[in-house]
């Protein structure tokens, strides 16, 4: 067969003995082909299962590491919020008890040097005596002989971190293991990308379930309840613990409770001698551990409590929205368990109870027998002057509303304070000199400059069964001095504004004839501060003489003439004659607006040296269309 084929058979002799090495490179380059093939194919299918961007920092750590022998493997990822390379994931060993603790600037260390130039670095020798290396004693990187760090960058040059690799001697690395590697910081790079956005939809749609995803045996209790929140809570926030303090029944003095949750990876670095910590001793490790806290308070309407969460990374705008929406709904689990009656401020079960029965309830809950009474309902204005918190501006008023002998008939039997600066004080004498007399203390000191607030009075309530329309007598009231805010009109008796009752509803059904009306007579308003005429007077007084010249001009101490030129002045700039309207009960309404507009608009600046309403809308009285925070022309 040699004869008949000498080519073949030299050249196969040849490959088969003369040529050994070429062999075992062949088997060499083959296995780091499976290896490398192997490794990026398990990535990839991690990436396909969609988990969670540590998780796949981590298995690819592993996957990586194991290819390459390194002896260690770090990956350092990018915290935008403070512009730090984190240490989140290591191999094996002691550094694991540094995770989250460990940042470097970019350019800082070698790691920070490959992200800041998006270069990969290999460090043959002695890492630790590369002039960028940056030392952390407790990482021991000094027993690390050999070093590779990759940057792990985003389509868009955005980098998202360093994945480095450690080996125990010199050289272990071989270009095969570098590629290997940046192929692996490649992939890491689109499944952190797309791990992110999975995650982040993954969390919303997990806060979302917050409350739907608890199990059953969660609302067998308050301390049940809490407990499960708790606990999700530091699985959702990623926390290193959770407090979680709620007000069970404010109508006992010691009626709150709380719960402590804290996570595996707190409880393994933190493992006390004796194996049993207790609350004061995981919060004591909290404080000066480096961690970091974030706190909410549960429920707006009805304050329930707060949620305190801690770990070692710092907490982002979204975390801080993710723990808001989550408080939400732990509010709304407590309210589920106890009922509002237990959690709600006193004052907010009274102003809000729906009948007699839910008043008297609330009152004897919390030690207060129903008897004849009447009600003061005084709202502490946030720009009062006097120094202190609400409650002590309270004890401030009162001490100078309420008499200093014991023997005066006009101190509240009960006080009870709200969040948002009301307070409702509930008289038993029902003598109506003596609430008079309470009255005019109130009015004597409204007039001077240390206290600004405003006050509705009840009627008296001749028996105990009427507490309830009483104190919503009271409130009505109240509502009434907000409204018209004026200082000689803040303190309101409910017996002066009782016939008003119905107006608001008048008023509505008016609104959109009124609205009309007073755009067209906003030339009027601006007429007569630009010119310092009376032409809004002129007009009121017109309509309330019936369209009488005679009765107008001798009302106004004017000449006929001098009214007729008003009146052709008031025709030319509203478009129409005064003796035209449909409706002159709304005319005559909306005129005596804005007269009362005028009387404000004249102590400011004069039209001329104002910047007129963006949105043309006329200014009737201070608040222009009725939304003064959102107008640029309201400040100072």
């Amino acid at each position: 067969m040699s004869a008949d084929h000498p080519g073949r058979s030299g050249e196969f002799h040849a490959a088969d003995g003369a040529q050994p090495g070429d062999l075992n490179t062949l088997r060499t380059a083959l296995a780091v082909a499976e290896r490398r093939a192997a490794t990026l194919a398990e990535l990839v299918s991690l990436m396909s299962e969609g988990r969670d961007a540590l998780a796949l920092a981590h298995r690819s750590v592993e996957l990586t590491a194991r290819a390459t022998r390194a002896a260690g493997a770090f990956v350092y990822l990018w915290d935008r919020d403070h512009e730090r390379l984190v240490l989140r994931v290591a191999t094996e060993g002691w550094q694991r008890a540094h995770l989250d603790r460990i940042s470097l600037r970019l350019g800082e260390g070698v790691t920070g040097w490959s992200a800041l130039m998006r270069q990969t670095v290999v460090v043959p020798a002695d890492p630790w005596k590369d002039p960028r290396f940056k030392t952390f004693p407790e990482l021991r990187e000094t027993s690390f002989k050999s070093m590779v760090a990759v940057p792990i960058v985003a389509p868009g040059e955005d980098v998202l971190g360093v994945f480095s690799l450690y080996g125990l001697t010199e050289r272990v690395f071989s270009d095969d293991d570098v590629n290997l590697a940046s192929e692996v910081g490649a992939l890491l790079a689109s499944g952190l990308l797309q791990a992110e956005t999975l995650g982040r939809l993954r969390v919303q749609s997990a806060a979302a379930r917050f409350l739907s995803d608890l199990p059953e045996g969660a609302w067998i209790s308050l301390g049940a309840c809490l407990d499960t929140m708790a606990a999700q809570c530091v699985h959702h926030l990623e926390a290193d613990a959770c407090l979680l303090e709620v007000t069970a029944d404010r109508a006992q003095p010691h009626g709150g409770t709380s719960v402590l949750a804290t996570s595996a990876g707190f409880r393994e670095r933190h493992d006390p001698a004796n194996g049993d910590w207790d609350r004061a001793d995981i919060l004591q490790a909290l404080g000066p551990d480096g961690h970091h806290r974030i706190r909410i308070p549960l429920g707006i309407d009805v304050p329930l409590g707060a949620l305190t969460c801690w770990r070692s990374r710092r907490f982002t705008p979204d975390d801080q929205m993710l723990t808001e929406a989550i408080g939400a709904q732990v509010a709304a689990g407590v309210l589920s368990v106890l009922g509002a009656e237990h959690v709600s401020p006193m004052l907010h079960q009274l102003t809000s109870a729906p009948d007699s029965a839910a008043t008297d309830g609330v009152l004897r809950r919390h030690g207060f027998e129903p008897r004849p009474v009447w009600a003061c309902l005084i709202r502490l204005l946030p720009a009062a002057p006097a120094p202190g918190r609400g409650d002590e501006q309270l004890d401030g008023l009162l001490a100078e509303l309420l008499p200093a002998t014991d023997n005066d008939d006009t101190c509240p039997a009960l006080i009870v304070s709200g969040a948002d600066g009301r307070h409702l004080l509930l008289f038993d004498q029902t003598d109506p000199a003596t609430r008079q007399r309470f009255v005019d203390r109130l009015t004597a000191a409204r007039r001077r400059a240390a206290w600004r607030f405003t006050a509705g009075i009840g009627p008296v309530a001749p028996a105990a069964e009427q507490t309830h329309r009483v104190i919503r007598h009271a409130m009505t009231a109240a509502q009434w001095a907000d409204l018209m805010g004026h200082p000689d009109s803040d303190i309101v008796r409910y017996e002066d504004i009782a016939h008003l009752r119905l107006l608001p509803t008048t008023a509505l059904t008016m609104s959109g004839p009124l609205n009309t009306l007073l755009q067209s007579f906003g030339a009027l308003v601006r007429y007569d501060l630009d010119n310092g005429a009376d032409l809004a007077l002129t007009l009121d007084a017109l309509l309330a003489n019936n369209g009488s010249v005679a009765k107008t001009s001798a009302q106004l101490f004017i000449h006929r003439n001098t009214l007729r030129q008003r009146i052709q002045r008031i025709e030319e700039l509203i478009g129409q004659s005064p003796e035209d309207f449909q409706d002159a009960v709304a005319a005559g309404l909306a005129v005596r607006l804005l007269r009362e507009s005028e009387q404000e608009l004249s102590h400011q600046p004069p039209m001329r040296t104002r910047v007129r309403c963006p949105h043309a809308v006329l200014t009737v009285g201070r608040a222009c269309c009725g939304l003064p925070q959102a107008c640029p022309l309201t400040a100072g």
